[in-house]
Order: C-alpha cells, then sequence, then structure tokens
C-alpha cells in the first residue's frame, strides 16, 4: 500500500478494556496488515488503554475518548479499518453504534478511507441503532461479514460484502484433537439475561457428576469471572476453579491441562477451542455464536438440554478458514491501494 501520512491504518473496535476476544482481533488486523506490506510502526489504534496496547501489539495507539486525539490520527492515517467484533448492535446499548458511526463520519471528514472486515451485525432493538449502522457501513469502501445474517441485512440494505470468517482463524495456535484421557471441561459463561447461565450452569454441574469429569472456569473478561464464582458459591456448578485467560499464552497453558472439551457462550472462546481441536458445544446467546457454528460445523446447547459432546468433526476445516480469512483480508486492503 502506497505511503500517505505518519500511518497507513487506523484500526477501530473494542480494544483495550481486558477483552481477550476483542485483543485477539486487534493482534489477528495487526499481523495480517503486516502480511500485506504495512509495518507495526504505521498502524495506529483507538485504545481505552493506549499504553497497554502499544505494550502488547506494539503498534501506535490514540485514546478513543479523545475527539482531539482521535481526528489527528485519522488526519495522518491512509485508512480506516472497522476491526471486528459486533460493532453495530444495541443487544446492550445503542452508545457501540453512536460512537462507532462518529468515528466513521470522522474518518470522512479527515479523508480517511473507511472499510470493515469480520463484522458481526446486529441484532437491532431500534431503529435508530439499525439507521446508524447503515449510514456507517454504506461509507465503507470495502465490506466483509463473518455470517450469513450479517450478509443478508446488508443485502437487503443493497449493500455489496464479501463472507470472511472471523479475524481470529487467522491466528497461529498449536493444537490437535485431544488425548481420550483428559479429564478437565472447560467452560466459558458469561452474563446474559432471561437465567441462561443460571440454566447453563446448571446443566453443566448435572455433567460433571454424570460423566465423572472436573468443570474449570475460563473467563476471558472480568465479568466472566465474578459470574461463574457467584455460580460455583450457589452450589449450581462446582467448579475446580476459575483460570483468567487474558493472552494466548495463557490459553495455551490451560489448554495443556488434560482437557476432554469445552462448553462456552462467549464466541471467541468457542473459537479458540476450535482452533486446538477441542470438542466444542456452543452456546447461542447471541446470532453471531449460531453463525460461527453454522459456519464451522459444531453443535449448539437448547436452554434446558443436557450437555452432551461430540467428536471434533470440523477440525481439518481449520486449515482452509485460516487460508479463506487471510486471502479475504488481503483482497479488501490492497484493493484501497489500487484506487
Amino acid at each position: 500500500m502506497a505511503v500517505n501520512g505518519r500511518y497507513d491504518l487506523a484500526l477501530c473496535g473494542y480494544y483495550g478494556f481486558g477483552n481477550l476476544g476483542d485483543e485477539l482481533l486487534a493482534e489477528a488486523a495487526v499481523s495480517l496488515a503486516e502480511e500485506c506490506g504495512t509495518p507495526r510502526s504505521r498502524v495506529v489504534v483507538l485504545s481505552g488503554n493506549p499504553a497497554e496496547t502499544r505494550k502488547s501489539l506494539g503498534t501506535e495507539a490514540v485514546d478513543r475518548w479523545s475527539l482531539s486525539k482521535v481526528l489527528d490520527a485519522l488526519k495522518a492515517s491512509r485508512s480506516l479499518l472497522l476491526g471486528g467484533g459486533g460493532l453495530f448492535q444495541d443487544s446492550t446499548s445503542i452508545r457501540s453504534a453512536f460512537y462507532y458511526w462518529g468515528v466513521v463520519r470522522l474518518s470522512c471528514l479527515a479523508r480517511c478511507r473507511p472499510w470493515c472486515f469480520g463484522q458481526s451485525v446486529g441484532p437491532f432493538r431500534s431503529r435508530t441503532a439499525q439507521a446508524l449502522a447503515r449510514s456507517a457501513l454504506s461509507r465503507c469502501e470495502e465490506r466483509a461479514v463473518r455470517d450469513r445474517s450479517s450478509l443478508a441485512m446488508l443485502e437487503g440494505w443493497g449493500l455489496k460484502a464479501a463472507l470472511a470468517p472471523d479475524l481470529a482463524f487467522s491466528l497461529k495456535i498449536a493444537g490437535g484433537p485431544p488425548a481420550k484421557e483428559g479429564r478437565t471441561l472447560l467452560v466459558n459463561l458469561r452474563p446474559w439475561k432471561s437465567g441462561l447461565p443460571e440454566a447453563l450452569a446448571k446443566a453443566l454441574g448435572e455433567y460433571g457428576r454424570r460423566e465423572d469429569v472436573e468443570l474449570r472456569g475460563i473467563a476471558l473478561a472480568d465479568e466472566d469471572a465474578s459470574l461463574m464464582a457467584k455460580l460455583n458459591k450457589e452450589g449450581l456448578m462446582p467448579l475446580a476453579g476459575i483460570e483468567r485467560v487474558r493472552s494466548l499464552e495463557d490459553w495455551s497453558r490451560v489448554r495443556q491441562t488434560g482437557c476432554c472439551g469445552a462448553v462456552g457462550m462467549r464466541l471467541h472462546f468457542c473459537i479458540l477451542s476450535v482452533l486446538v481441536g477441542l470438542p466444542l458445544l456452543g452456546v447461542p446467546y447471541d446470532p453471531k455464536v449460531a453463525g460461527l457454528a453454522e459456519g464451522v460445523g459444531f453443535p449448539l446447547w437448547k436452554h434446558g438440554d443436557r450437555v452432551v459432546l461430540g467428536e471434533p468433526a470440523y477440525f481439518p476445516r481449520i486449515p482452509a478458514l485460516r487460508e479463506n480469512v487471510g486471502k479475504a483480508f488481503r483482497e479488501a486492503y490492497l484493493s484501497l491501494g489500487e484506487r
């Protein structure tokens, strides 16, 4: 990509807040940009914790909440990447949709070319959030989404988009189908509504007793750890321990503890489990998890069901998924330099 200003890429997402899934998206995007010829020194990340982002990614970073710093970064950058995740939704708050719409508008004012990759779009409860998403995404020069429901939504808006795997599938993680003698089930629960975590915890507790396996909580965010500690204390889901996983190194260490499978809610817990070949049961609290299961091929737990693990039949597909996400990213990113 031709040099134009201090940066080639400004990266925007939910970065710098201690959620491992989002930090993996940032690392994947920066690594893929490197493979396209953009050194980390020419990437700037809009972050909730700029100092930590600089340390972990080796890029420049600015405070995502500072209007002046964000605008200066966009003025100095050739392009703005909305880099993966469910940025446009209002399941928890409409503020997310407002924020990312605002950043895209600023990028247009700064003549910094916006594009998006690895997005899940929706779900929406309000017309306002939907309108903000449509407005922002219509200004993106390249668009790639990670599930078919998002693709259908964009097509319904008259916006062309590619379908590509989640950015995290590009991460280089060693693994393979685990040994059969493992007796530890990795579980990930996150706060959610409608009593879903409590019902899942009860089913997991029953599974542990029935199959004589220990349950180990895997938290990708602090709120996961707090919830699982509460469920453990209440006796719904007796845990052998709770691991706060903050990096791929943490995940690799946990993975080597004789695991027999994984059951989880968070999308990137599911992706990490897939990448190392663990038998996986996903929990579709959000349509993005169902979309991942459809694309990869693992079963989903339904509210009230017993927990049942199958074989990781999807594992041979991982190299193709990794290749597909890399190819799609390169095509989108490099095409910006050809216009």
